[in-house]
């Protein structure tokens, strides 16, 4: 079985309800991914000395896991992590999935050099095994 860590705007209350979806989608079928849930925009600065450990960690993550699947919501083209963790996804050479909660959201910079696989977030098909 597949994991996938979903890069979310924890803040987002349509990123939230899709979260929840994503779980409920797993728990029901056998055939879903596993999904681990990671906050965009971390407690700690980007550039500070905390964010060393937590860089590694989340290379650890990606490393250990088949992809990245990044939910874009209004304010995730501004988050310096979520580039990062892009390009850091595209490195490691892992697969990168991105979904759109709502068309007017702005994409990240960093997704449009990076050419992912875009799902539709409303059909639990596009997340099932053979889809990814």
């Amino acid at each position: 079985m597949s994991k996938i860590i979903v890069n979310y705007q924890d803040t987002d209350p349509l990123a939230h309800s899709f979260r929840v979806q994503l779980s409920d989608w797993s728990a029901a079928s056998w055939d879903f991914p596993v999904f681990s849930f990671q906050a965009q925009q971390p407690d700690v600065a980007f550039d500070s000395r905390q964010a060393h450990p937590l860089k590694r960690q989340l290379r650890r993550e990606i490393k250990t896991n088949q992809g990245v699947l990044v939910v874009i919501s209004r304010e995730t083209w501004q988050s310096e992590w979520v580039n990062w963790e892009i390009n850091t996804v595209v490195q490691q050479d892992k697969q990168l999935l991105a979904a759109k909660l709502d068309a007017t959201n702005i994409t990240p910079l960093a997704l449009f050099e990076a050419d992912p696989l875009w799902i539709d977030p409303f059909d639990p098909r596009a997340l099932a095994q053979d889809c990814i």
